[in-house]
């Protein structure tokens, strides 16, 4: 009996239920049970740490058999055990548990051959752990992350001298998380260093431009999609990188747009924002037929912020206690201007009746706090909680929205990422000289194409300032509307204000007729 299986070693849970599930490095895989001497038996494998890190050279396999339908682990278990990685054997041995739990500590390291230590059981060969230490292999295992397939054949259990008649074998392909590092420019040219890891194989290709990333991995779309469970990316974004940081995102796989629930994000750590790519089989499956005209043996990933704003946010407790959600008016936050905050608190498991709670709001921004409140509030209510502050024009950048001690609860907590803007007032301090310049690209006496690089100067010198505009990415026209010029005719002579030419010059930027660069 030949039962086939792709492991992808990661535990997953209800992301709004357990907002860090994603983050931790252990995992395993229980397997469908398969029927020896005529009873259901199961088998999890598992892996610790699940996630690559070459500054650390042990990890642990474990090998469990037990009853189906009693969870009694079964005794005497040996197991046949192969590991391989792209063809290449890493190891191949027989291996015994009298308890039918078998621990093997695995210590990489660069040699060039694969050893174990252990005793020997004397009927089967098997090795077993000596006295109380773990069964020990060492050599050149775990050297990168990736997918590591195995087979496990099952050859005797209740009983060491109990042979079983019928070939039990499983495979399948352990998939060691990799860690990876890039270092990349924002738009503002400020370098900062994004975490990606993936949980199914071998990140290559990364590039980030235009505040997209982009990287691939190998994939078989050929391959039988009922033997995978899901493909799981996790990017690590620093909280100080506010162009990157947005309410949603926009994924894209072989050139397939993926639906919005493809990605969640997690703000629960104060350094960064994770980023979770999620790809399940169904979702697998009904892309596959178009994904493979990009590409039959890779996945080829893209992401980057959505200018739709997605409301709303939404957290659970480390406690399980509450689930938060946040919003806010005006959806793009601006330096002195009044920004409306709409925070719910819903209880997870109790009669969910309205209630009054305490809460701490904190507001915190590179390290120190800029807004500090302790507040009462209802919970379980169709009516938010609404919270109205005005940042000053030196608070603008990234920050923490801090909700904590939720009705006495030290666990109860948790943390947003918010991007405050700077003001979008307009100076009204123009140069003179300007208007001048304006003028006379109105009559004719200097062309196109000298005042659209006399404003890109201008605007890249910080001499006309213009409040954030972004550029329409499908624009790429060269037409300057006459509305446009004439706007800057009635400003040169007062007719209208410097407001109304301003918003022209926003127009030119969005339209990408006026280029920026940062």
């Amino acid at each position: 009996m030949k039962i086939l299986f792709a492991l992808t070693i990661c535990i997953f849970f209800a992301i709004g239920l357990v907002p860090d599930a994603f983050s931790h490095g252990l995992g395993g895989e229980v397997l469908p049970p398969v029927t020896i001497n005529g009873k259901d038996a199961t088998l999890s494998i598992g892996i610790s740490p699940s996630v690559y890190d070459e500054n650390n050279s042990e990890t642990n396999i474990s090998l469990k058999l037990y009853d189906t339908d009693s969870s009694a682990i079964i005794e005497h278990v040996t197991f046949d055990f192969e590991l391989k990685k792209e063809g290449k054997l890493l190891f191949k041995d027989i291996f015994h548990d009298e308890l039918g739990n078998l621990n093997i500590k695995v210590l990489t390291d660069n040699s060039d051959k694969t050893t174990i230590e252990g005793s020997k059981e004397p009927l089967s060969g098997g090795w077993i752990k000596k006295d109380f230490e773990p069964i020990v292999i060492r050599g050149p295992v775990f050297t990168s992350g990736g997918l590591y397939d195995y087979t496990v054949k099952i050859l005797t259990i209740n009983s060491d001298s109990n042979v079983l008649s019928e070939e039990i074998i499983l495979e399948g392909a352990i998939s060691l998380a990799e860690n990876n590092f890039f270092d990349v420019k924002s738009n503002s040219n400020e370098d900062y260093t994004l975490q990606l890891i993936s949980y199914f194989d071998k990140i290559n290709n990364f590039s980030f431009d235009s505040n997209t990333i982009k990287f691939s991995m190998p994939f078989d779309w050929n391959q039988n999609i009922e033997q995978l469970s899901v493909v799981h990316e996790e990017i690590r974004v620093p909280n100080t990188f506010g162009d990157f940081l947005s309410t949603t995102y926009t994924s894209i796989v072989n050139d397939i747009a993926l639906p919005a629930d493809a990605v969640t994000i997690d703000d629960y750590s104060f350094e960064d924002r994770t980023i979770h790519l999620v790809l399940n089989q169904k979702l697998i499956k009904e892309i596959r037929d178009s994904a493979i005209l990009d590409s039959d043996n890779t996945m080829n990933f893209e992401l980057k912020p959505n200018q739709q704003v997605t409301f709303p946010l939404e957290f659970a407790t480390p406690d399980l206690r509450y689930k938060v959600f946040l919003s806010w008016e005006p959806e793009i936050i601006h330096t002195s201007e009044e920004v409306k905050f709409f925070v719910s608190f819903e209880e997870l498991f109790s009669d969910r009746s309205q209630k009054l709670i305490e809460y701490d709001l904190t507001i915190i921004q590179k390290g120190s706090e800029i807004y500090s409140k302790h507040l009462v509030g209802n919970a379980n209510s169709i009516n938010p909680n609404i919270h109205k502050i005005i940042f000053d024009d030196a608070k603008s950048g990234t920050a923490n929205f801090v909700l904590s001690n939720i009705n006495g609860h030290s666990l109860s907590k948790g943390n947003f990422i918010i991007v405050i803007q700077p003001s979008n007032q307009i100076q009204s301090d123009i140069p003179s000289w300007i208007k001048n310049n304006a003028g006379w690209w109105s009559d004719g006496t200097i062309d196109d194409t000298s005042f659209i690089q006399g404003i890109q100067f201008l605007i890249k010198e910080k001499i006309l300032q213009v409040p954030i505009t972004t550029q329409n990415s499908e624009s790429n026209s060269s037409d300057i509307p006459s509305w446009i010029k004439n706007n800057a005719g009635w400003w040169s002579d007062g007719t209208i204000d410097d407001t109304s030419f301003i918003q022209g010059i926003q127009y030119l930027i969005k339209e990408g007729i006026v280029q920026i660069e940062n």
